[in-house]
């Protein structure tokens, strides 16, 4: 068995992680059958347009975390972990690391405000101009979310930053954890009558778990390091991170537009009851991709300390093997949950209203896949600390924008899946694959 699992490149951060997104899987079916029990239709497209308008943060944090990683995994070529509590080596690789810690705690810290400041209030226009379709009482339930998320905006660069200084076992340990109690405290809530206080409580929960360990855990190592004298050695946002973290920023923000826009768009034509059918869906397709990305975010901190050392014969073979494993295993995933939603449909399961009919979900699911694979090569190019997916993303994004907004009105949900899943077919997977191949063999 152990054996099978090394050559399945499952190691022990791959075990968490999968342990975690394994968790996150099951807990997230049974948080579907809970909303679709405990929520009305109407309440189902508010707390999934709730996450869609939320995910606006991103035009704030512009990419930052996987920045911060990638630099992280590099200056770790020259240090290593001393009893797991705190970091020693090379001086100017402990100095720039200290910057970077610095600087990206405050980044952070401005982020969680103009979250708070920003988004608070588009989301209360937004939900006010279409609040007279319904009887759902959303603001204080939004009011708290966006609160308690402002508040794991501004612990996630720490967690990134020891992402990439190793700690890999630990985030995915840390991970599970926070998805074990946070699924937990947001069913209790559910099944109390709760309603959209599910998603803060969840939230807050997330934020707790994750201070606790951090300071049961990483207190050492996070007031070590920033006490630590290091002289003039630092990180230089301008002229390193920042012409990396420009296109990063670009295509997470096109990702915006290419993964949150249905659920806001369906929610302002159609109304709350067909913004939920999106939103559980993609949920459901979110969860697959979970899966997955399981593999490959393990690696990824490992892929930036192999480039530094220039051995791109191991990178390429863990990759490879990587990428191999886990669409295996994807595949095999999306076609239960395809059969699965043709068979309850068909069978005229009561609940099954409350998700996507099988033909847009299938596409939904099947684009899922292909994106898959453009993220994981996305991944291995940006351990480069390059971003030559950039274009791809923003095409994908002004072309699924586009027609989100044309399609959206007049065709509902299966429009809007025959034209994303048509361009991350040709655009996404198509151009991808192929400028993946072009880099890959120029930078090794």
């Amino acid at each position: 068995m152990k054996k099978l699992l090394t050559y399945m490149g499952v190691d022990r951060a791959v075990v968490y992680n999968l342990a975690g997104r394994g968790w996150g899987l099951l807990s997230g079916v049974l948080t579907l059958l809970l909303v679709m029990i405990f929520l009305t239709p109407d309440e189902q497209g508010y707390y999934y347009t709730f996450a869609s308008i939320l995910a606006m943060q991103i035009f704030f944090e512009l990419g930052m975390s996987y920045v911060v990683m990638q630099f992280a995994s590099h200056e770790m070529a020259n240090l290593s972990w001393v009893e797991d509590k705190y970091i020693q080596g090379d001086i100017k690789a402990k100095g720039r690391l200290r910057s970077l810690l610095i600087l990206v705690m405050k980044w952070y810290a401005v982020i969680a405000i103009l979250v708070v400041l920003v988004i608070l209030p588009i989301g209360i226009f937004f939900f006010s101009i279409n609040h007279e379709r319904d009887s759902v009482n959303w603001l204080f339930a939004w009011t708290f979310l966006v609160m308690s998320s402002a508040v794991n905006i501004f612990i996630a660069p720490t967690l990134s930053i020891l992402e990439g200084c190793g700690r890999i076992l630990e985030i995915a340990k840390l991970r599970m954890y926070q998805g074990i109690f946070g699924s937990v405290v947001s069913w209790v809530v559910l099944t109390q009558g709760g309603g959209l206080f599910s998603l803060p409580s969840m939230s807050l929960t997330y934020a707790l778990v994750a201070i606790i360990w951090l300071q049961n855990t990483k207190k050492t190592f996070l007031i070590k390091l920033i006490k630590e004298k290091t002289g003039d050695f630092r990180v230089s946002w301008k002229t390193e991170i920042w012409p990396l973290q420009w296109r990063i920023a670009l295509s997470w923000l096109s990702g915006y537009f290419i993964f949150q826009l249905f659920t806001p768009i369906l929610f302002y034509y159609h109304g709350a009851a067909e913004a939920g059918k999106m939103g559980l869906s993609i949920s459901i397709a979110n969860a697959l991709m979970s899966v997955a990305v399981a593999w490959i975010s393990t690696q990824a901190p490992s892929f930036g300390t192999l480039i530094a050392k220039k051995d791109y014969i191991n990178l390429d073979l863990i990759f490879k093997t990587t990428l191999a494993h886990s669409l295996f295993v994807m595949i095999l995933l999306a076609l239960v949950l395809c059969i699965a939603n043709y068979l309850l449909h068909e069978m005229g399961v009561k609940f099954s209203s409350r998700v996507l009919d099988p033909l847009p979900f299938a596409l939904l699911i099947g684009a899922t896949v292909l994106n898959y694979v453009t993220y994981a090569q996305s991944t291995y190019l940006r351990a480069h600390k390059q971003e030559p997916f950039l274009v791809i993303s923003l095409v994908s994004a002004v072309l699924i924008g586009v027609l989100t907004l044309l399609l959206g009105r007049e065709y509902g949900a299966l429009g809007i899946m025959y034209a994303y899943s048509t361009i991350c077919a040709i655009v996404g997977f198509g151009w991808g694959s192929w400028i993946f191949l072009v880099k890959r063999k120029a930078w090794s």
